[in-house]
């Protein structure tokens, strides 16, 4: 104790949870022995500020502060940071900003907690990357020497990231998939090279400022809307450029046309309305998947069907779009996952024939979503029951979000569900997750669809019809040839020729899957002709 700061002393002496050192007397002990390495051993400590010094390291028994959640390391002599930093799991505040850091560890990325990063005002020329951090709400790398964007910038992992400020640089590009930020609400990069803005940056839905100053931009019309604009005008100008490029924008037609006798304008509506391709099962080549009898007791319900001629490509925003809703439906129709669970997997990577069965939790393995390490269901819950309980205690609440809320579906349960593919490998554990090894990618163009409950049978169906008609509806299925029938090269009962391109219909083919049980006999086929019933939508069966 003879040889602890006096400031360090009093936090242990009171187990304080804070701890902020500044000022001439504190430089002077840094200039003199270094930083107090006690500091590194008090554990119960979730603020530490250490700012306006002569520092210029961290010990990498910093791993030690296993509770701090915000770091502010602000105006000192740093070069490096230790990559221990990276184990600091709980932190969800990092100011390093003003100092001499030419490097950031790549463990960096490790900290899937942290929300906000400050590391602006140093010597950095690269930067790790970040798509990782998927809990990031703000970024800040200004005023460094960084030539491009951090890698991982624009991934889907980020869907939180709202503040990103990059000015004061040397970057010249901005990366084409920028809109993939669906929450970015401000974007600064001035005083960079950058040359051409990607019009697709006008697709970022929750953009409101975009600062552009200072750049060489080779459209000499958008550089000075950016000095003079406010950005909602300057994203207009973005996106009619788009629309203009795509040959979406329509230009002006002749309206001088005459009616043909005896028609009438809303048959144009007629012709527009979106269809159901259903393909019937093909006895030979059809997909089966077969329940065996262990599952009944569990999680008996499972219907499926194939959805094909797929294009997540049709807009930037399309698979993110078919993500969420997914689990939009999660929280509606199936009741918080109470209800049903869905699940999709690329059809391509799976082979058959396939069955759904139940099996104890050790026998149970699987490659979690977005998991590279194989684990058995027994000890995926109990990392997950873990989670949860750490949520608990650090929220103080009850509740708990995200999959932790589905375990208790599994609770006391002597057998878990899934879904067995044709290599007898799992690729499915409902409610809690799907194989990694089968996930879809906006490269997907085929997909089965699985929808399992403990309720019963019309939940499934009424869960599945209403994914179908929502991605329908989104237009997510490829681009229908000659879907409005007849000549457009008149009108049709005083409907320009504006009107009926515009009316070209959305389609979605999908494609029955048969459900039978042990005995071959059949428990369920979908879409049956009692399935996918509604006045906004025909339904054509081959």
């Amino acid at each position: 104790m003879a040889d602890m700061w006096e400031e360090v002393s009093v936090v242990k002496k009171e187990n304080r949870r804070e701890l902020t050192l500044h000022g001439a007397e504190i430089n002077e002990k840094i200039k003199a022995s270094g930083l107090d390495p006690n500091i590194y051993k008090l554990t119960n400590l979730n603020f530490l500020a250490i700012t306006n010094s002569c520092l210029t390291y961290v010990s990498d028994s910093v791993v030690g502060l296993v509770n701090l959640s915000s770091l502010v390391l602000r105006n000192n002599q740093l070069k490096s940071l230790p990559c221990e930093i990276g184990k600091l799991k709980k932190l969800k505040m990092l100011d390093v900003s003003v100092n001499k850091l030419e490097s950031f560890p790549q463990e960096i990325s490790e900290l899937v907690e942290l929300q906000s990063l400050n590391a602006s005002m140093n010597k950095l020329s690269s930067f790790p990357d970040v798509s990782g951090m998927t809990a990031l709400h703000i970024l800040n790398l200004s005023h460094n020497q960084l030539e491009t964007f951090p890698d991982g910038i624009t991934h889907d992992n980020l869907c939180h990231l709202a503040d990103v400020n990059l000015c004061n640089n040397a970057i010249g590009e901005i990366p084409v998939d920028i809109s993939n930020l669906v929450h970015l609400t401000t974007l600064n990069l001035s005083e960079n090279t950058i040359k051409n803005v990607p019009l697709e940056i006008s697709q970022c839905p929750k953009l409101k400022e975009l600062v552009l100053t200072g750049n060489k931009l080779s459209d000499r019309r958008l550089g000075k809307m950016t000095e003079q604009c406010p950005t909602k005008v300057v994203l207009e100008y973005l996106a009619n450029a788009l629309q203009k490029q795509s040959g979406e924008k329509k230009g002006k037609k002749d309206k001088g046309k005459k009616k043909k006798s005896g028609k009438k304008a809303d048959d144009v509506e007629e012709l527009a309305k979106n269809f159901f391709s259903i393909l019937h099962f093909d006895g030979d080549d059809g997909l089966t998947i077969q329940v065996k009898q262990e599952v009944l007791a569990i999680r008996p319900y499972f219907v499926s069907c194939i959805v094909r001629n797929l294009n997540f490509n049709k807009s930037l925003n399309m698979f993110k779009r078919f993500i969420n809703l997914q689990t939009k439906l999660h929280d509606t129709v199936c009741h918080k996952r109470q209800a049903a669970t869905i699940a999709t997997h690329d059809l391509k990577l799976i082979k058959s024939p396939m069955i759904y069965t139940a099996r104890p939790p050790k026998d149970i393995k699987i490659i979690p979503l977005f998991k590279t390490k194989e684990s058995t269901a027994r000890e995926l819950v109990a990392v997950l029951r873990k989670e949860a309980d750490d949520l608990r205690k650090e929220k103080k609440r009850n509740n708990v979000g995200g999959v932790h809320k589905y375990l208790d579906l599994l609770k006391d349960k002597m057998f878990y569900p899934c879904l067995l593919d044709g290599e007898n490998q799992v690729i499915s554990f409902p409610p809690i997750t799907n194989s990694d090894k089968t996930k879809i990618s906006k490269d997907t163009t085929e997909i089965l669809v699985e929808v399992t409950s403990s309720s019963n049978l019309d939940v499934c169906k009424a869960v599945m019809d209403e994914l179908l008609k929502e991605m329908l509806e989104m237009g997510v299925g490829a681009a229908v040839e000659d879907a409005a029938a007849g000549d457009h090269s008149e009108a049709v009962g005083g409907a320009t020729e504006d009107d009926v391109s515009s009316a070209v219909p959305e389609a979605l083919t999908v494609e029955q899957v048969r459900v039978i049980d042990e005995e071959g006999g059949l428990r369920v086929v979908y879409p049956s002709r009692a399935d996918l019933k509604g006045d906004s939508y025909e339904v054509k069966r081959d």
